[in-house]
C-alpha cells in the first residue's frame, strides 16, 4: 500500500490509500493473488514455505533430541555402572549366588520387583495392546448441519460418480474428521496443511481416474473438489473456526480498536463518495450488512459470495455517488465499510478462508481479487496510527480516546446518520410543499375552467331556445308569465290593504290620546 496525505488545512486531514494490481500479486511471481496473512504470497506458495520450514524445524528437533537422547543414555550408563560397582562392594556374597544372572538382568532391563509396579506395567500393555478408552475411535453425534452435510454429498457422489470411487472418498473423508475431532491439541496451521494435503491427494487421484481423463462423466473433478469442501468447512467447522482461543481474542481485540477509530470518518479519506444521496447511503448500508453476514456461514464458498456481493455493492455506491469506479476509490470505500461495520470475527473468518478453501477460489478469479483487498484493508486498520494519519501522536490519542471530536465538514456530515436523515426527511418536506402548491394551482385552474365553461354553456342554450323556441318552451313561458302577472297583482292588493289597515290604526291612536291624558 502506498500512503499519503492530500494538500488541505490542518482541521481536514485526507488519507489516501492506493493499490496497484501488481502489489496484490505472490512475491514469488507465480501470477497469482497473495495475501498479508501469507506474507504476500498464495497459497501453494505459502504450502511450500511451511512445508520447508516445518522440514528445517523437524530436522532441527530431531538433531536435539537425538543429542539429548544421548547425553541422557550415557548418564544412565554411566549411573548403572557406578550402581551395580557399589553393590558388589557392599554384597560379595551375590556374586557367589548366582549374582550374574542377577547383574545381567539388572544392567539390561531394570524393572521393578514390586507388585504394584507389576501390575501397572501390565495394564499398560493391556491398554496398548486392546486401546484405552482415550484412543479407542468414540462415536461423536452430528449436528443438523452436519448431518445435512454428510446427506448432501452421500446424494452427490452416488448420483455423479462409481460406486467404487464414492466409497473410496467417503473412507477417506471419514478418516480425516476423526483426525481433525480426535486429536483437539492440533494448531490451526498443522490443521490447514492437514486439509490443504488432503485436497492435494484427492485432487490427483481424481484426476488419474479414466472416467476423469477421458470425460465420460457429467461433471468435473473440480465439481467433487468443490462438494469435499462444502462437507470438510460444514462438517468441521466448530473444530477448524475455534481451533486456537488466542484468535478469538486478537478478534476481540481488533473489534476494540475499530470502535475506537470510529472518528476516522471521509474527513479523513480521500474518497469522491457522497453520502447526501439518498440511494448513495443505502448501497453502502447494503455491503456493511454483507460483510457483517460472512460470519453467518459456514461454507468457504457462501462466506466468499457475501464478500463478492459487499464489493459490488460498494461499487453501485460508487456509481451512484458520481465517483469513479477504480481500485483507488474502491478501497477506501472498503476500509470505511470495515471501520463503519465492525463486522464480528472479521479477521478468524478471512484466515478461515485462507486456511481451508480449495487453492483455486483464493488464487485467482474475481473472488480472489475482492479477497486479497480486504486482507489489505484488514491489515491497514491494524496499522493505522499517527505516523499513517501525519498527525502527531498527542491528536491520535485525543481522537482515539473520545477526548477530542473530529472537526465536521462535508464528506462527515454527509457520514452522520441523523444529519442524513433530517436532510433527508427536510429534502421530502420540501418536495411535497413543492407538489401541494402545484395541486393547488391545477385545482384553481380547474374551478376557473369549469366556470367558464358553465357560463359558455348557459349562454349558448340561451341563445339556442330563443332562435328556436319550441311549443312547450312557449307554453311554459306563458304560464311563467301568468303567474309572475297573479304575483305582481297579489302584491299590489296586499300592499293596498296594508295602507288602509294602517290609516285606520293611526285615526283611533289620535282618537284615544285625550283619554290617556285624562287618565294620567
Amino acid at each position: 500500500f502506498r500512503i499519503a496525505m492530500s494538500s488541505s488545512s490542518s482541521e481536514d486531514h485526507k488519507l489516501r490509500v492506493n493499490i496497484r494490481n501488481r502489489d496484490l500479486l505472490c512475491l514469488n511471481g507465480c501470477g497469482f493473488y497473495g495475501t498479508p496473512q501469507w506474507e504476500g504470497r498464495c497459497s501453494k506458495c505459502w504450502q511450500l514455505l511451511q512445508h520447508t520450514q516445518k522440514r528445517n524445524d523437524d530436522y532441527l528437533k530431531n538433531k536435539m533430541a537425538f543429542r539429548q537422547f544421548e547425553e541422557r543414555r550415557k548418564l544412565s550408563t554411566e549411573s548403572r555402572s557406578l550402581t551395580i560397582k557399589n553393590l558388589l562392594k557392599k554384597s560379595p556374597s551375590l556374586v557367589t549366588s548366582g549374582g550374574p544372572d542377577v547383574t545381567s538382568s539388572s544392567s539390561s532391563h531394570p524393572v521393578s520387583s514390586s507388585p504394584s509396579s507389576a501390575f501397572h506395567a501390565s495394564a499398560s500393555a493391556g491398554q496398548l495392546a486392546g486401546g484405552s478408552p482415550v484412543n479407542r475411535p468414540r462415536t461423536r453425534q452430528r449436528s443438523p448441519e452436519s448431518q445435512m452435510a454428510r446427506d448432501d454429498l452421500t446424494s452427490f457422489l452416488s448420483r455423479n460418480v462409481p460406486p467404487t470411487m464414492a466409497s473410496t472418498i467417503s473412507k477417506s473423508l471419514s478418516q480425516l474428521t476423526m483426525t481433525i475431532y480426535e486429536q483437539p491439541n492440533l494448531t490451526p496451521d498443522y490443521l490447514s496443511t492437514h486439509v490443504q494435503g488432503y485436497y492435494s491427494q484427492l485432487d490427483t487421484y481424481l484426476n488419474s481416474q479414466p472416467v476423469f481423463i477421458q470425460n465420460k462423466l457429467s461433471i468435473r473433478a473440480g465439481d467433487v473438489m468443490e462438494a469435499v469442501e462444502r462437507y470438510i468447512c460444514t462438517a468441521c467447522y466448530q473444530r477448524l473456526f475455534w481451533a486456537d482461543s488466542e484468535e478469538e481474542v486478537a478478534d476481540l481485540s481488533l473489534q476494540e480498536r475499530i470502535r475506537s477509530l470510529q472518528w476516522v470518518t471521509f474527513g479523513f479519506l480521500d474518497t469522491r463518495l457522497d453520502l447526501s444521496k439518498e440511494q448513495a447511503r443505502l448501497r453502502l448500508d447494503e455491503a456493511i450488512n454483507e460483510m457483517i453476514d460472512i460470519n453467518s456461514h459456514r461454507r468457504v464458498e457462501e462466506k466468499l459470495q457475501c464478500l463478492l456481493r459487499c464489493s459490488h455493492k460498494i461499487f453501485d455506491c460508487l456509481r451512484e455517488s458520481g465517483a469513479p469506479t477504480s481500485a483507488d476509490e474502491f478501497l477506501p470505500a472498503l476500509i470505511y465499510v470495515l471501520l463503519k461495520g465492525n463486522p464480528p470475527l472479521i479477521q478468524s473468518n478471512v484466515r478461515f478462508i485462507s486456511r481451508f478453501a480449495l487453492p483455486s477460489r483464493t488464487m485467482s478469479g474475481e473472488p480472489a481479487y475482492f479477497f486479497t483487498n480486504v486482507s489489505g484493508a484488514l491489515q491497514f486498520v491494524q496499522d493505522i496510527n499517527h505516523e499513517s494519519l501525519k498527525m502527531s501522536r498527542d491528536e491520535f490519542e485525543a481522537y482515539t480516546s473520545g477526548e477530542l471530536a473530529p472537526p465536521l465538514n462535508k464528506g462527515s456530515c454527509g457520514c452522520n446518520q441523523a444529519l442524513s436523515s433530517m436532510e433527508s426527511s427536510l429534502a421530502r418536506m420540501t418536495k411535497l410543499i413543492d407538489e401541494q402548491k402545484q395541486l393547488s394551482t391545477r385545482i384553481d385552474e380547474f374551478e376557473r375552467q369549469v366556470s367558464e365553461e358553465e357560463t359558455t354553456l348557459c349562454d349558448r342554450i340561451r341563445d339556442l331556445i330563443t332562435a328556436c323556441p319550441s311549443p312547450e318552451w312557449i307554453a311554459l313561458r306563458d304560464k311563467v308569465a301568468r303567474a309572475e302577472a297573479a304575483a305582481t297583482d297579489a302584491c299590489s292588493l296586499n300592499s293596498t290593504g296594508s295602507s288602509a289597515r294602517v290609516s285606520t290604526d293611526s285615526s283611533e291612536s289620535s282618537a284615544s290620546k285625550p283619554s290617556v291624558d285624562l287618565l294620567q
